[in-house]
């Protein structure tokens, strides 16, 4: 009997149309043999703001349903809860991405490692600039995204007033200390969960919106735990490839986000 119900409870999980679950479970994995770590890359997180291309029907960035505030994967397009999702990190890096500005015709140019030789600041506007395109400094948050049952990874990439948010995460996250074995250690960083969302900032320039992190508990699975610290050895080592930053992080003149400088 109950071999039985599993046995229909997996038919019906898996089988897709005339195809059986047979089918499928001898196929697992087929066509993606050649596949390795070097030829996937990791997908960013950003958040929908107003003018973004996200927002626009006729632009082939467009995402159906996209609304100021929401959080999305930049590979899938898939849009998050705006209640909040839940994430790990495992790992930071900071770089500096190289922009054409958008009344220019927009577009990436590179992702710096350190900030360019020859970068000048607008005294005005605080904005860096590499001869006519801009220079950005981006915090990059490598992270765990729960997604149902299951955790997969992303970049969490923070700019302009997310700095502070960046900046305000990582000081908590080193401020942590923990007993092992009568010795106060600092734990990993992927031994805490946050909630992540959203929330509306404003100045005279108008209103935007930025990352909200909250603390919700550590983890307590093992498994999670080693899928953690694997993609964090992974960073380290250098291994990770991350998908290329949308323009939704790029700002113009106009855009309240680049012309806001708040405190931590």
């Amino acid at each position: 009997m109950a071999d039985k119900q599993v046995q229909v409870k997996s038919s019906t999980e898996i089988s897709m149309g005339d195809i059986s679950s047979d089918s499928l479970i001898k196929a697992v994995g087929k066509g993606l043999e050649n596949v390795s770590n070097d030829d996937i890359t990791i997908p960013r997180l950003a958040v929908v703001q107003a003018g973004s291309p996200q927002r626009k029907k006729k632009d082939e960035k467009y995402i159906e349903g996209a609304e100021e505030g929401h959080i999305f994967n930049t590979v899938s397009n898939k849009l998050y809860d705006v209640e909040g999702i839940t994430v790990i990190p495992c790992g930071y890096r900071k770089s500096y991405v190289e922009w054409v500005p958008r009344e220019s015709g927009g577009g990436l140019v590179a992702i710096h490692d350190m900030k360019p030789e020859g970068t000048t600041v607008d005294p005005k506007t605080k904005k860096a600039y590499l001869g006519e395109n801009q220079i950005v400094d981006t915090a990059e948050h490598f992270v765990l995204i729960k997604n149902d049952e299951s955790w997969e990874p992303a970049i969490l990439t923070m700019t302009s007033s997310n700095l502070g948010v960046s900046r305000k995460w990582n000081t908590l996250l080193k401020m942590k200390k923990i007993n092992i074995k009568g010795q106060m250690v600092e734990p990993p960083s992927f031994l805490y969960k946050f909630k992540l969302s959203t929330i509306n900032a404003e100045n005279d320039l108008g209103s935007w919106y930025k990352y909200k992190l909250e603390e919700v508990g550590q983890i307590s699975s093992k498994e999670v735990f080693s899928q953690a610290e694997t993609l964090s050895d992974s960073i380290n080592q250098g291994k990770v490839k991350a998908s290329e930053p949308v323009d939704t992080e790029t700002n113009t003149d106009n855009d309240p986000v680049n012309n806001t400088t708040q405190p931590f």
